[in-house]
Parts: structure tokens; sequence; C-alpha cells
């Protein structure tokens, strides 16, 4: 990528997601400026936030399209079928099934994303190796990594569920966590609402699905001041439900859009959005803000990603406003929310590279 890039067209700028024809400087990987005025530009088109998927499982991608089945059976360690298929898988099987991911993430938009990884230190260092500082990793201990081990190379850990430890060994691995200033992030009321309880009390930096949580449970996140990833895709794939996401905002929970596993989901947060505001929202600005900045607010990482604004990462894609999809759009934003497909995207900008979609229609 050049040192300056400028990139111009109509831009979704500002942690308020206003709509504005004017462009960015991006200089070495970063915002150096935004602006309203017409200028020659590198790259033009509808300029948005790259996403930030809240919560994957990059790790299954070896294990696309199982059958339908409950969700116990599917993915609850140590025996669900992904576990075992896991552990039969070879290693570079798995990673080829990442990095095949974490390609098409970037072909859909996605700048960064919060990975609950499995396999210790093993999978900690693979997922750093191939994501280049575009996921926040999440490990899990193993027989072989203590906690201890697996927080040494990870950004946190990324827990189950609270009825899957043994609250002593919850607790003492989410104080090992905090102790270091690290995340801790987990499942909770995904097929029921018997581990919400306890994962409450833990106070986690994040809480995953939170499906099945009463109007109660979500009044006490939000004073707490929890945030929750919510995968309603995923959900309705499993058959355990959809997530209370108005009731959810009702209560001033911060809210965060992800995919969860690439085995049930392709890690597409256009989907995901299409999805979130046509059956749940009808609320575009909410939703995209779900898919960027407050995904980003989730991880810590607010001030950094997430919204256009000088000094951020320059986390950019770039959407081709003349597509047969995007053409006599009457609300851009709304159509990036409702419609817009890979296709439409033209070039994707992150740590300080630029891609061209080279699987674009002509």
């Amino acid at each position: 990528m050049p040192v300056e890039l400028i990139v111009s067209g109509t831009l979704i700028h500002g942690d308020d997601f206003e709509v504005s024809d004017g462009y960015v400087v991006v200089r070495d990987g970063r915002i150096h400026e935004v602006g309203f005025e017409r200028v020659a530009s590198d790259v033009s088109g509808l300029v948005c936030p790259a996403f930030v998927n809240a919560h994957t499982h990059v790790g299954d991608s070896v294990a696309k399209d199982l059958p339908y089945m409950p969700l116990d059976d599917l993915v609850r360690p140590p025996d669900g079928l992904k576990h075992r298929i896991l552990r039969a898988a070879l290693p570079e099987e798995i990673a080829e099934g990442i990095r095949s991911t974490l390609a098409d993430m970037a072909a859909t938009g996605t700048g960064h994303c919060a990975d609950f990884r499995e396999n210790g230190v093993q999978g900690v260092r693979l997922l750093r190796e191939l994501a280049g500082g575009r996921a926040t990793i999440l490990g899990r201990a193993t027989e072989a990594d203590t906690v201890e081990d697996v927080l040494e190379y990870a950004d946190g850990l990324g827990l189950s569920g609270a009825n899957d430890i043994p609250r002593d060994a919850l607790f003492s691995m989410a104080q090992k966590a905090t102790d270091r200033r690290k995340i801790v992030g987990i499942h909770a009321g995904e097929l029921n609402r018997s581990d919400v309880d306890t994962a409450l009390e833990l106070k986690p930096g994040f809480l995953v699905h939170m499906t099945h949580a009463t109007g109660h449970d979500l009044r006490r996140a939000g004073d707490l001041g929890i945030p929750v990833a919510v995968c309603p895709r995923s959900n309705v794939a499993t058959g355990v439900g959809v997530p209370p996401l108005k009731e959810m905002i009702a209560a001033g929970l911060l809210l965060g859009l992800g995919t969860d596993n690439v085995m049930i989901n392709a890690p597409d947060m256009l989907a995901e959005m299409e999805w979130v505001s046509k059956a749940f929202l009808h609320d575009d600005v909410r939703t995209l803000r779900m898919a960027t900045l407050d995904g980003a607010r989730l991880l810590g990482m607010g001030d950094r990603k997430g919204s256009i604004r000088a000094g951020k990462d320059a986390d950019l894609i770039v959407l081709d406003k003349s597509s047969n999809n995007l053409r006599c759009s009457k609300n851009l934003l709304s159509s990036l929310v409702r419609r817009a497909r890979p296709d439409d995207i033209s070039h994707f900008i992150s740590g300080g590279r630029i891609w061209q979609n080279s699987s674009r229609k002509s």
C-alpha cells in the first residue's frame, strides 16, 4: 500500500454515522484526515468502516455445514461433533481452513474479529500467525496447556459456558485473566438460561448470545455494564431461538454483532446485518453500529476501530455505488445494511494494505 492513499466518494463517517460526500486520507495505516471537498483520489465509491465481527470460531472452518442436530451434540466440549472432528483433523487442514476463512472475511468487509480459539497455546499461536493483527484471540486451556500458558499468548479467554466448567475453576480462570488485564468472554443463555446467573456473577468482559435471558437478566447485565455479542443467524440455525434484541437495547446493553461458528455460517457481516435490520430492528443505523463501532467498543477498541474518524486505524471498505445492486439507491447507508453483497465491495483497506476485490461480478 502507498504511504499515503486518498479514498473519496460518499462517506459514512464519525461515531454517529453521518453520510456526506468527502474524502479520507490514509497515511501509514491510519486515518490522517477526513474532509468534505472534492479532491482527486486513488479509490472512489461508498466508503464505510470495515466490520468488527464480535464473535467467531474460525478453527472449525474445517467442518463446514454439518447435519442439523441439537446444539450440545454439535458443539459442547469435549465430545460434541465439532470437537471430535477437530481432534481428528490434521494441523495443516485446520490451518488451511482458517486461512480460507480469513480471506473470506476480508472479501466480505471484516477488518477485525473476536475469535474463541480452541487447542490451547498452539491454537492461539496459529491464529496469531495467520490473522496478521486482525483478530482478538481468546484462548482456552487444555490438558497440556494451563490457563497461565494460554494467557501468555492470547488476548484473553473465550469460555464455553458456566455449566461446562466447575465453579471454582471458572472464577479462578477469570481472575487470572483480569489480573493480567486481559479479556474474558463467555457463552451464556444460548440453549436456556441455566448458566446466566453464574455468567453475570463472573462479570466478564462480554457475554455471547443471551438468547434465553429474561428481562431481569438483561437489566442486570446493563447495570453491570457487560456488553453482549449476539449471533442471530447462528441461533436460528442451531434451533435455540432468537435473541431479544429490542429488549437488550431497551436495557441499555452495548451489542456487538457476530457470525459465530464458521461450520454453521459464512462469516459474512453483510448477511448478518441484513437479517438483523429486516427481521428484528428496522433500524439501519443501529444495525451498522452493532457491526462496527459497538463491536469495537465491546472489545475495548472503540478508540481505534469501528468508525471513520481522524486518528483511527484505516480499516475501510469501499463499495461500488454504480453496481447493479446499489445503483438508484435513495439511501446508501440503508442499502449497505439491507442489500449490499460481497460483490459490491471494490476495495478493502486494513492494516496498512489495500486489496482489490478480484471476485466481483462484471
